[in-house]
């Protein structure tokens, strides 16, 4: 943390040794300026961080609640096609129980890919706790590629999928139509269809709620001002301790080399109490978009690759790909 937020506390510190430069040998008596005023527009600047860090991280909450509900909602569809899925005989194709599971996991898939083939943050390779930037470089990590679903689909549904603008969208249509080719098959009745096409409707809200996060950034007023305010406070707050400091050497009755050097020691305070504020403005920035593969975004690659496991495992398969592991202690 330290580490991204040294060139902000270099700032803090070169005005605030400035500052006591200015006041204590250049006689500057007019830098001094009242606690009370500052410590207001403290609390107004903490109030308004609170208000933007709650804002931000219930953008991320929500998406990781959408994404919940991918995640049970593909593995209830993975059961309604064992259970509910079945023709006169009771007998099932394994092939049409693997159609609909797989295009499922396509939809998965599409979805993370629509979610993250953009990004408004700038890419970079190495580790990074708040900067805003893509810490992987690899668009295959993070599901950024079309192959990533194609693999679940057909030729012809991939390429069909890659001519519209919301393969995803589309897959669950396919997967609509296909419900009603079952059911005039005799393979669904009216009950069952219903039941799965409800479980349709589930995942297209989530993924209508994903997209809404995706596509409506955070206020950049709020984001920007948040900043600006930081600032304010944080280049105030030494001239506000020139008084508190002066008055307490007073008190101490310090000579005059004395007072000189105890009215240094109000530069850490002020760095202890700038870093608290950036650290502050710093995590709520961290949390605003939680699609754009951030160190702190929804673990989108590794939900995705565990509902893959759980559904393959569903048809009975064997050959399912392992977890996906952190990278430099993140999962993406």
């Amino acid at each position: 943390m330290l580490s991204e937020s040294w060139r902000e506390l270099g700032i803090v510190a070169a005005w605030s040794v400035l500052v006591v430069i200015l006041f204590e040998l250049a006689g500057w008596s007019a830098l001094v300026m009242p606690v009370l005023p500052v410590t207001l527009i403290g609390i107004a600047v903490s109030l308004y961080l609170g208000f933007k860090s709650t804002s931000s991280y219930h953008r991320w909450w929500e998406a990781r609640q959408h994404w919940g509900t991918v995640i049970t909602s593909s593995r209830a569809w993975a059961t309604q096609v064992e259970s509910l899925l079945y023709d006169r005989t009771r007998q099932v194709s394994p092939e049409i129980r693997k159609e609909l599971i797989y295009r499922q996991l396509g939809f998965v898939y599409a979805l993370a890919y629509q979610l993250r083939r953009t990004s408004r943050l700038k890419p970079g390779s190495h580790k990074s706790i708040f900067a805003r930037r893509r810490p992987v470089d690899a668009a295959e990590a993070l599901l950024a590629v079309p192959e990533i679903f194609g693999r679940f689909l057909s030729p012809q549904e991939y390429a069909a999928a890659r001519a519209v603008n919301n393969p995803a969208g589309w897959l669950i249509l396919r997967q609509g139509k296909r419900l009603r080719e079952l059911a005039q098959a005799g393979m669904l009745d009216d009950i069952q269809q219903s039941a799965m096409v409800d479980r349709l409707a589930v995942l297209l809200s989530a993924q209508g709620g994903c997209e809404r996060i995706k596509n409506t950034p955070f206020p950049r007023q709020i984001a920007h001002f948040g900043t600006v305010f930081t600032w304010i406070f944080v280049l105030l707050l030494p001239l506000a301790f020139l008084d508190v400091f002066e008055h307490e050497a007073i008190q101490h009755d310090f000579t005059t080399i004395a007072t000189h050097r105890f009215m240094y020691t109000l530069v850490p305070f002020t760095l202890l109490i700038s870093w608290v504020f950036f650290m502050m403005e710093k995590i709520s920035d961290s949390s605003e978009d939680p699609f754009e593969g951030g160190v702190h975004d929804v673990p989108v690659s590794a939900i995705c690759r565990t509902i893959e496991i759980d559904l393959r495992q569903a048809l009975g398969e064997t050959d399912v790909p392992a977890p996906l592991a952190p990278v430099d202690d993140v999962l993406y």
